[in-house]
């Protein structure tokens, strides 16, 4: 009853003193309730209990609200001899640098969140020394804000990762990244999460029709997404993801193609032990209006051994039969997944279906990690690759599957909380089938690579 009177009371002073003292409008909770105590309108216990709860509200308001700088400055050094593609007796080596500059700045407070990421991006020595050109740009900037204790909205622009980064990924390799404008309604507790986004491209405004139509870079009209991730035991998870994305014809700007993608993860973790399957169903519409069928599946599995991580495992995509005509395309697409991390580091299969032809790819790979101590470790990738369907050359003779195998060999250093050093010497050995799918000559050994420092300290941290 008491805490009853209280609100009472402090609704019966506020409405008094917009109405009738307006002279005192600018006083302090506090002064006010001293002034009603002055003209015996209220007692003194009365007025201490408002006090109390002023202080309270005052605090719940001021309390966990948060301003944050941070910082991520990333140069990279790079050799490249048969990156993305084989060398041969004409090409000589590449070598150049390449920077990230990212500045983050993140407000909170309970129930509310506003994230803004600028960066810079460069080759080194790109723009010239006198030049006033540059490459700033906003990387990331939305808004969250909570509807209930486990329902929000995030909208603007905004980086999505969803489960391994197979299929959405925010590309962190890639000095760039990948982010994307529009919304995103999730739905989270203890042991599900959901989330629904909706993101739409235009190159400009418009006063009739939503004619997307891009000059210089090739992106989808419109996406829809839907996530869950679910905790179905204790030592199984599953994930499921379906996407619709729609490309503007080519043709008519009124007429969009839609392609589906179906599917997800299942995983099981217990102990040292990790075993998971993933697969996934493409159909629809391609850009060029065809039909697809395609599909992928990937298992694993990971086992830990004190210091030695193992994860042996394969990819397989789907691909078309170069020798039978068909009115649907069998050719998986990873959507805005990331390939770096999946298919080996000399980047030879990041662009479906054009790296392989339509051919479609298996991929078996054998991953071992093995850390030293808690500042290094080591790290030797193996793949081997295979065209999954028939591909010809161009006398329509049937190619080997073969492809190649290579080797990724790394090295990451944690020097700090915010620095991190990273070298890797990546190679592989190439079958005269690679020469029709990346051009160049298998005769020699392509290989690349890289060193990379990363500093990311947070500049800035107050409370409000």
């Amino acid at each position: 009853m008491e805490k009853i009177r209280i609100q009472f009371l402090s609704t019966s002073i506020a409405v008094m003193c917009m109405v009738f003292i307006n002279p005192v409008k600018a006083q302090s909770p506090s002064s006010l309730s001293d002034i009603l105590l002055q003209k015996n309108i209220i007692t003194q216990r009365e007025a201490d209990s408002l006090a109390v709860h002023a202080q309270f509200e005052e605090k719940e308001k001021t309390q966990n609200k948060n301003f944050i700088i941070g910082m991520e400055f990333r140069p990279r050094l790079e050799y490249r001899n048969g990156y993305k593609q084989l060398p041969n007796d004409t090409t000589t080596p590449a070598y150049f640098g390449t920077q990230r500059c990212r500045l983050n700045f993140t407000y909170s407070q309970p129930k509310f969140k506003i994230h803004t990421s600028m960066q810079d991006i460069r080759v080194w020595g790109q723009y010239g020394l006198t030049s006033t050109s540059g490459s700033l740009n906003v990387y990331e900037a939305y808004a969250e804000t909570f509807f209930t204790d486990k329902l929000l909205v995030k909208i603007g622009r905004q980086k999505v990762e969803l489960d391994n980064g197979r299929i959405f990924s925010a590309a962190n390799w890639s000095q760039a990244g990948r982010a994307h404008d529009g919304l995103n309604l999730i739905y989270k507790s203890n042991k599900l999460r959901s989330e629904v986004m909706n993101f739409f491209n235009q190159t400009s405004e418009k006063i009739f029709e939503t004619n997307f139509a891009p000059t210089t870079f090739s992106n989808y009209k419109s996406l829809s997404v839907h996530y869950l991730h679910v905790k179905l035991h204790k030592y199984i998870t599953l994930t499921t993801i379906n996407a619709a994305d729609g490309y503007q014809s080519k043709k008519s700007y009124r007429t969009m193609y839609v392609r589906g993608t179906s599917g997800g993860r299942l995983e099981f973790e217990k102990g040292k032990t990790y075993v998971t399957m993933s697969g996934y169903y493409q159909f629809g519409q391609l850009q060029s209006g065809q039909d697809i069928a395609a599909y992928y599946l990937q298992p694993e599995v990971r086992y830990k051994l004190k210091k030695l991580t193992a994860r042996l495992g394969l990819e397989y995509m789907s691909g078309d039969d170069a020798t039978h005509t068909s009115k649907f395309s069998k050719s998986f697409v990873p959507l805005y997944g990331v390939a770096w991390k999946f298919m080996g580091n000399m980047d030879y299969f990041t662009s479906f279906p054009n790296d392989v032809k339509n051919g479609g790819l298996i991929n078996p790979y054998l991953f071992l990690i093995y850390e030293i101590n808690k500042k290094l470790a080591i790290r030797a990738d193996g793949h081997l690759f295979y065209l999954q369907n028939k591909v010809l050359d161009s006398k329509k003779n049937e190619i080997d599957p073969y492809l190649g195998f290579e080797n990724d060999l790394s090295i990451k250093y944690k020097v700090n909380d915010y620095t991190t050093i990273d070298f890797g010497f990546l190679h592989m050995f190439a079958e005269q089938s690679m020469e029709l799918l990346k051009g160049g000559s298998s005769n020699g050994v392509p290989f690349s690579s890289y060193l990379m420092i990363t500093f990311k300290p947070e500049l800035f941290n107050h409370k409000l």
